[in-house]
């Protein structure tokens, strides 16, 4: 049975505490307790963490770059597009957020499970489609239902959306971005839930004068399986090193096509302006080369090979013997 304390022994462990330590003890207590507290909306939660869209934002700021200079070619005009913010939200939220009509793609992302969505404002549709059917591209009074025909006019700009969509991913993942289906109401078919939570890119177009908005939705739940290779940065430094491999490639292909000039040196000779001035037709010059010395074939401004000139079917030729190396300079 336990012992019972007297009055006498409570009075005597309640006087062995200190006047002092009680606000110190009170305050150490309160400390270990403080929990600091953040908001939550159930309705809202965040499916996909900040270094997650950092990165997705990183991939689409790329996707921008790139559409917009192969929509400059296609329209064979100068052309901006920026993208404006990447947020989190519901689907039912992007729905209330579009025009009615508009441009409304269902897109499939092979071999992810589920769809997306590719969504041009018709504030940019219809002066695209004038543009590329041979007007000035410019914007209308009045916002009308787009036509089948005009869909597939429209369809050629989509496609390359797709296309640099595709390359942007690539290092990540290799999706297949396939246009499944066509709308111009928003709200006829529904690729998720009105709660369920998507990643949506809006982005700014402009194309001349006029400027419109192009979104990108994909829900979240689309992106799960491949959301840790999102989080990686192994994708970021195989994106670069393909980045610069394509610029060697692309600034080798221009060289490659580029025109340069060869001329044959015959040999060199100094002398004044005034001898210049006195040449007459039937004057000889000497040169500094003698009969047996190879000649120097320049590229451009450059000595490049050591060869000999001769004839070919009555044209004038150039026989290179060997190329012409620092040491030879």
């Amino acid at each position: 049975m336990a012992d019972i304390l007297s009055q006498e022994e409570i009075d005597q462990l309640l006087s062995s505490v200190s006047a002092d330590d009680e606000p110190e003890a009170a305050v150490e207590t309160l400390t270990v307790t403080k929990k600091k507290v953040s908001l939550y909306d159930f309705k809202r939660p965040d499916r996909v963490s900040k270094d997650q869209m950092r990165s997705i934002k990183n991939l689409h700021d790329k996707f921008a770059r790139n559409f917009s200079s192969s929509l400059s070619g296609y329209l064979r005009s100068i052309t901006d597009m920026n993208l404006i913010s990447v947020d989190q939200m519901t689907y039912g939220e992007f729905l209330m957020s579009l025009p009615n009509p508009t441009s409304f793609n269902i897109i499939s992302m092979l071999p992810l499970d589920g769809n997306a969505v590719l969504e041009v404002n018709p504030s940019l549709v219809f002066p695209i489609i004038d543009k590329l059917l041979g007007g000035q591209g410019e914007p209308i009074d009045e916002v009308r239902e787009i036509t089948d025909i005009e869909q597939n006019v429209i369809g050629g700009v989509l496609a390359i959306a797709l296309r640099e969509l595709a390359e942007v991913w690539q290092p990540i993942i290799n999706i297949r971005f396939k246009i499944e289906l066509r709308e111009t109401s928003p709200h006829v078919i529904q690729i998720v839930s009105q709660n369920e939570v998507v990643i949506l890119l809006v982005f700014e177009i402009k194309v001349g004068d006029v400027s419109g908005m192009m979104n990108i939705c994909i829900p979240a739940i689309v992106l799960e399986p491949i959301m840790q290779k999102i989080d990686s940065q192994d994708w970021l430094i195989g994106a670069k090193k393909m980045h610069a491999t394509a610029n060697v490639q692309q600034i080798t292909s221009i060289v490659s096509k580029s025109r340069t000039n060869l001329q044959a040196v015959l040999g060199e000779s100094t002398m004044t302006l005034r001898e210049i001035l006195d040449l007459e037709i039937g004057d000889i010059l000497t040169l500094s080369t003698k009969v047996r010395d190879p000649m120097v074939l320049q590229v451009g401004d450059m000595k490049k090979y050591y060869g000999e000139i001769g004839i070919i079917d009555n044209n004038k030729a150039f026989k290179i013997h060997r190329k012409i190396v620092k040491e030879d300079v």
